[in-house]
């Protein structure tokens, strides 16, 4: 073989090897993503089964959060109710910070979830409003729940 016709078939497959690995890393860098996004939902999904959880071991504490019941006024169960506020309002922040890791489908679940429980929950709205001991939120979490307030979505 000439050096010419090397030199033509190195120009020729030089770029057909290129194309073929960005092929390769394309796909790979898909699963990734897919794994990611599966991950992801998991580990939202554990932190609401937690929560639900706590629910079944403090049912009194239910209708402060789905049920429109008023913030108690009495102690320990203001306490309980203040602090349960936080746990749901943590868990919710944290899915807004993590959307980017989730499949889209998925937050699209959880925006109305969160807009209903905002309107349904005075122990939430109390929470943040008063932005009981210290805590700060997001914006990008904040944003999406007064939304909830204004009416949008959901």
């Amino acid at each position: 073989m000439s050096l010419e016709l090397l030199n033509t078939i190195g120009t020729w497959l030089g770029p057909i090897i290129t194309a073929v690995g960005f092929v390769f890393v394309w796909n790979q860098l898909k699963r990734e993503r897919v794994s990611l996004e599966t991950q992801t939902a998991w580990q939202v999904y554990g932190l609401s089964l937690n929560i639900q959880t706590l629910f079944i071991d403090n049912p009194e504490l239910r209708p402060y959060f789905h049920d429109e019941a008023p913030m108690p006024v009495a102690e320990p169960e203001r306490s309980k109710v203040l602090a349960m506020a936080e746990i749901i309002c943590d868990h919710l922040e944290s899915l807004v910070l993590s959307k980017e890791a989730m499949d889209i489908d998925v937050m699209n679940v959880w925006v109305p979830y969160m807009h209903g429980l905002y309107r349904k929950s005075p122990a939430i709205r109390d929470f943040l409003r008063h932005e009981n001991e210290g805590y700060r939120y997001a914006k990008e979490f904040t944003d999406i729940i007064s939304s909830a307030a204004s009416g949008a979505n959901g």
